[in-house]
Parts: structure tokens; C-alpha cells; sequence
């Protein structure tokens, strides 16, 4: 399974709801917690309208109504993962401004690669469109309780030589889903399997005088625009479509993203569209009679040329409601290598749509007013302060650079401001002791004592498997802490990739220990066997802590990223360890002490995907969920 693929989602601020099936176990569970969106964040001097939703890399954006008020909202779907966001508008015109709104993302279907929300059947409701099994799949919408909701239609075939055949579209690509005839149904044109030549699928509804709730398909054409996509960012034009079949297929190639809309107010329908080779766009234009006949290959060359790693996704949609779609680009990949901040880009039309003029404004659209540092992100609360409330100190993969297209790893501090009732932080910085410089590989970061002196040090893991120590010269924890730099590699104190440290007195003999997670999903044990102050010595206890191996069992890493604490309001102290499956293992207060086989609590706390992508949307980032499980967290931010 690849490092990109894991569903490293939910730190949550979430005051987790465990509602299920409690039965054996139910004893140990205590008070069950609530889901809340009230904490607010300042950055900047200025409160963000959704700070804990989980950042943006690699969405495809829709507007749809979601609430029938007669807006439209914002639905973000992330193929990688397979999570809707939903966000109703509450902006004014030309305002962006979104309210985090997940009640109503249980309501989509499970689909695949792709989501588009347009209106098939008349009603005035969108409707959604997915890859499905066959290449085009169709949901009705409709409302329920004023709440937009979908059931399965059907997928679409078209009548075939020796029977129905698939309205194709590539795995991975988006096509485009449009009413490129202008008689009142949507069509459907995508890329070939080869990725070479658009293939136009017509919708004969109206031709037939069908019922508009009904889509008939037929191949109208296996070369629109006459044009052929080979290997560079120019298409071939005036192209003889006869016996296309067979031509150039070594210079071909797949994964396109395309959208038809009128770029330049003539009245026809233009393409702008992306694909996996390049990261920026290319511009078709149409000369009237669907041919291609010029072509933009560096969107937008009179202007901002677009620069997004990697498979840049077209949108056009009215985000800013002055009542003009604009054109919004996401990136369609989730490498780590590739955007993971600046992945919104944002070309406002300043004109209208029967005369648009789009205008680049930045790339950091939507994310601005969220919690996003990039990926795979790594929360831990300590109180640097010494006020007596619980900072958060979020760590990361790397933010990633779009111009230099590099990883910058570090570390953002967020003083918890909050009163009794009301639960507040403020950035105070984004690169904490400034870490970045230290081109770390990853920092994933704890507090506690690893140097003997009673006194909590900043210990990092990183994808590199070793332990660095900030050591804190502070005369004692109730004094302001004093971090300097102490080393990169913890002498003797190693996992193979990706060391998520905790610091806990395991053995219960007064000095504090150390337990490292690693990839594999293995729990690797430290002691502190050191006889004197400030000579701290850890040798290893145990190498597979628990006998435990976290995740599936179908993937060869886990990803097992360990946190001891209250996960209650019981007082009883767990072990929960998140894990690459996005699922989240918890074992009994029994653990402590105990180089046997650990018992798991097999619920309520193993939660399932589907639970979570339903429950827990409220994140810190997209790719870093139950990488740091803070149930016991949450809980004492409840209690402030």
C-alpha cells in the first residue's frame, strides 16, 4: 500500500460520539462524547470560519443546493479518500463564504473517482453523475426534510453492433458532462480508452420525446473536434477522424480532466481541461461547428499561467455569487510530492458569462479559513505557556512547495485561549523553534522526559524511523519551557520508517519510557534503565509490545501511531493506537506493565471507516487521521 494511499485522516476536535453496539465492554466506556464545531481558531489576528475541517489537497468542487434554500452550496469530494465535505453558503453577492455544514454528507451514495452534480431530469434538483461500474453512473436527487439526498437510476450504455455497450470513461479521468448540443439533455464526452480522441455520447431524451426523467445514449461521435492528444501539451488539429483506431498508440496517452464551457463569449463551447503529464492546463477553443481549430496549450499564457503539480482539475462554477461562474483549478492527484497547500486556484470572472474575463487571484482558495499544514499531519497538546490549558502543537509530513517543489517539514503552535464554555486557540506561529530549517523528514512530535531530568522535552519522530530530543532547560515544568536543540538520533533508539514516539512510565518505576509506533504497525518498547539523575539510558524491552500488529491485516503497514491517556470521563488510562486504515484500536488500562499479549477493546472504540468519514469530518488535516488518537484530549478541552 502505497505512503500517498494511506487514510491518515481525523485529528478531530470532535467531542467523539461512540454509539456503538455497547455491549460487552460497555463498562469501561464512561460518558460518551459529542460531535462539535464550536471551537474557534484565530490566525493572523483574524477568526477562521472553518478551522477544523481538515484543510484541502485534492478535492473536485461542485455547487449544488443542499439545504433547498435556494443557494447554491459547496460540496468537495476527494476521490483519494472517498469523503465528501459539505458547506452551505452563507455568503452575500460577490462574497466567499462558506459554513462547514457535515450533516449533510451522509447523504451521498458511496461512489468512484469522480462526482458531478447537474439537474438530468428537469426537477430544478441536482442530480449526481460517477464513474460507477460501467464508466457513467447516475443518482436522482431529491429532497427529504429540506435535505438533498440521492438514489441509484441507473448506469448508462449505448446500443451496440452485438448489444449494449458502456458509455466509457478512462479510470481516473473526469469527463465532460454538458449539454454540448443545446437541446435540453446532458451529454456525455470523455477521452478514448487511449486517451487520444474525445468520444461525444448523445443523449436522445428529447430527439426521441422521452420523458425527461429518462436518458437514452447513442455514439455520435468517436472523434469531436477533430482532434489528436498525443504525448506533448499541443494537440493535433483538423485530424482525419476515419480509421482512428489504430493510429500512434505508443505516442498516446491517458488521464485527462476536461470541462466545455464558452471561454470566449462567442457562443460555442470551448474545452479546458488538464491532464497527468503537465501542471498547468490547456485551452481548445471551438470554432463554431464543434472543430477545434486553436488551441492555448499554457492556460493562461495572456496572464497567470497556472502552475499546479501534477494533474491540474478544471472547475467553473459561481464562487464568489456576483452571479458569473469563475474557474477554479484542484489538483487531481494525492501524491505526497504534490500540492498540498495551494491547491485551489482561483480565476475570478470579472465579466459575465455571456462575456466572461477570467483573472487569476491565488491559489489558496477555501483554504485560508482552515487548519491546513499540509500533510500528514501530526496534533499533540502541551501546555508551553504554563497557564494551565493544553496548547496544540500540530507537526507534519511537509507542506508542499508548488515553485521549488520541495517538502518543508515543521511544526505550528496554537495558544489555547479558551475560557470556561468556550474553547478557543491562536496561531502564534507556523514553524515552531523553526524546525523547517532543519529539513527534517517529517516531524511528529510529543512532550516528555527523555533527557533524566524530571523536566518534559520536545521529542520528534520522522519518516526516517529515528527519534530527535529538544531538550528543556527549564529549571522545572511549571516553569516556561526552554527548548534547544539536544540530537537527531537517540542513541541506540530506532524503527525501521516512520517513528511516531510516546512518552510513558510503562513500568511503572517513576522514570518515564518510551514507545515508538513505526510503519509496520509495530509497538516497539524502550525502558529506562538508568540508575542515576540526568543519565537517562533506554534499551529495549520489547520488540513487538503487546504482540499486537495494528491495521489490516490486508496491508503490510500500519501506520501505528500510539497515544496513552484517559479516553473517557472514567479514570481508567488506555492504550489507543491510530492506524493507516483510518480505523482506530483501543486496549484495556490492563496494558501497563505487562510484556504479554495486550487485550483489544474490540468496541466501541474500533471504529470503522464508513463511521468515520460519516462522524468525524471536524480534522486538522486530510491525509493524517487517527495518526494521533486524542479522545483523552478532547475530553479535557470539554472540561476547560
Amino acid at each position: 500500500m502505497k505512503k500517498h494511499h494511506i487514510i491518515f485522516y481525523y485529528f478531530s476536535f470532535f467531542l467523539l460520539s461512540i454509539l456503538m453496539n455497547q455491549n460487552v465492554e460497555a463498562q469501561f466506556q464512561g460518558n460518551v462524547y459529542v460531535e462539535s464545531q464550536n471551537g474557534t481558531v484565530k490566525q493572523f489576528g483574524n477568526s477562521i470560519l472553518t478551522p477544523w475541517v481538515g484543510g484541502i489537497n485534492s478535492v473536485q468542487i461542485n455547487h449544488s443546493d443542499l439545504n433547498n434554500d435556494g443557494k447554491k452550496d459547496l460540496v468537495l469530494y476527494d476521490k483519494y479518500n472517498y469523503i465528501f465535505r459539505t458547506f452551505l453558503n452563507i455568503g452575500n453577492s460577490g462574497e466567499i463564504k462558506y459554513a462547514y455544514a457535515p450533516q449533510y454528507e451522509k447523504n451521498f451514495p458511496n461512489v468512484l473517482d469522480y462526482v458531478i452534480l447537474k439537474d438530468y431530469n428537469c426537477d430544478g434538483v441536482d442530480d449526481l453523475f460517477e464513474r460507477g461500474y460501467a464508466g457513467v453512473s447516475v443518482h436522482r436527487g431529491y429532497y427529504d426534510n429540506n435535505e438533498l439526498k440521492f438514489s441509484f437510476f441507473k448506469e448508462l450504455y449505448y446500443p451496440g453492433q452485438n448489444g449494449p455497450v458502456n458509455v466509457y470513461v478512462q479510470p481516473s479521468d473526469i469527463p465532460s458532462i454538458f449539454d454540448i448540443d443545446k437541446d435540453g439533455d446532458l451529454d456525455v464526452l470523455a477521452y478514448d480508452v487511449f486517451g487520444a480522441y474525445i468520444i461525444y455520447y448523445k443523449n436522445m431524451q428529447v430527439e426521441l420525446g422521452l420523458p425527461c426523467d429518462s436518458i437514452r445514449m447513442e455514439l455520435a461521435d468517436n472523434c469531436w473536434g477533430q482532434i489528436y492528444q498525443g504525448i506533448s501539451r499541443a494537440v493535433n488539429l483538423n485530424v482525419n477522424c476515419k480509421g482512428v483506431a489504430g493510429q500512434n498508440k505508443k505516442t498516446r496517452h491517458a488521464g485527462n480532466t476536461i470541462i466545455h464551457l464558452d471561454i470566449d463569449g462567442d457562443g460555442d463551447f470551448d474545452i479546458l481541461g488538464g491532464n497527468l503529464v503537465y501542471n498547468d492546463a490547456q485551452l481548445l477553443y471551438n470554432n463554431g461547428s464543434n472543430i477545434i481549430n486553436a488551441q492555448d496549450t499554457n492556460y493562461n499564457k495572456n496572464g497567470h499561467k497556472l502552475n499546479m503539480p501534477y494533474w491540474p482539475t478544471p472547475h467553473h462554477i459561481d464562487i464568489d455569487n456576483n452571479g458569473s461562474h469563475d474557474i477554479l483549478f484542484t489538483t487531481h492527484s494525492d501524491y505526497l510530492e504534490n500540492a498540498n497547500y495551494n491547491t485551489v486556484a482561483w480565476y475570478k470572472n470579472i465579466g459575465s458569462d455571456a462575456s466572461p474575463n477570467f483573472v487569476y487571484q491565488h491559489d489558496s482558495l477555501l483554504v485560508s479559513d482552515m487548519i491546513d499544514l499540509g500533510a500528514y499531519s501530526y496534533p499533540t497538546f502541551f501546555d508551553y505557556d504554563k497557564d494551565g490549558r493544553p496548547d496544540l502543537f500540530v507537526g507534519c509530513e511537509g507542506v508542499f512547495n508548488n515553485n521549488t517543489f520541495s517538502l518543508s517539514s515543521k511544526i505550528a503552535y496554537y495558544r489555547n485561549t479558551s475560557t470556561p464554555g468556550n474553547i478557543s486557540f491562536e496561531l502564534i506561529t507556523k514553524n515552531f523553534l523553526n524546525l523547517s530549517s532543519k529539513n527534517y523528514k517529517g516531524i511528529f512530535p510529543t512532550f516528555g522526559d527523555l533527557t533524566g531530568d524530571g523536566v518534559d522535552d520536545l521529542v520528534l519522530g520522522n519518516a526516517n524511523g529515528s527519534i530527535s530530543i529538544y531538550k528543556n532547560f527549564a529549571i522545572s515544568n511549571n516553569a516556561q519551557p526552554d527548548f534547544q536543540f539536544f540530537t537527531d538520533s537517540l542513541n541506540n533508539v530506532f524503527v525501521e520508517d516512520y517513528s511516531f514516539p510516546v512518552v510513558y512510565d510503562f513500568n511503572k518505576d517513576g522514570k518515564t519510557d518510551l514507545i515508538i509506533g513505526d510503519q509496520m504497525g509495530i509497538l516497539k518498547y524502550y525502558e529506562d534503565t538508568s540508575t542515576a539523575v540526568n543519565l537517562k539510558k533506554l534499551a529495549v524491552k520489547k520488540d513487538t509490545l503487546g504482540n499486537i500488529k495494528i491495521g489490516s491485516v490486508y496491508t503490510n503497514f500500519g501506520y501505528g501511531a500510539p497515544f496513552i491517556g484517559r479516553t473517557d470521563n472514567s479514570s481508567n488510562v488506555y492504550l489507543v493506537v491510530g492506524n493507516g486504515d483510518g480505523n482506530i484500536e483501543r486496549y484495556r488500562e490492563d496494558f501497563i506493565n505487562n510484556l504479554g499479549t495486550f487485550t483489544r477493546l474490540i468496541r466501541p472504540i474500533l471504529i470503522s471507516i464508513l463511521f468515520l468519514e460519516q462522524y468525524l469530518q471536524s480534522v486538522i488535516s486530510t491525509e493524517m487521521a487517527c495518526l494521533k488518537c486524542l479522545w483523552a484530549i478532547t475530553w479535557r478541552l470539554k472540561t476547560l
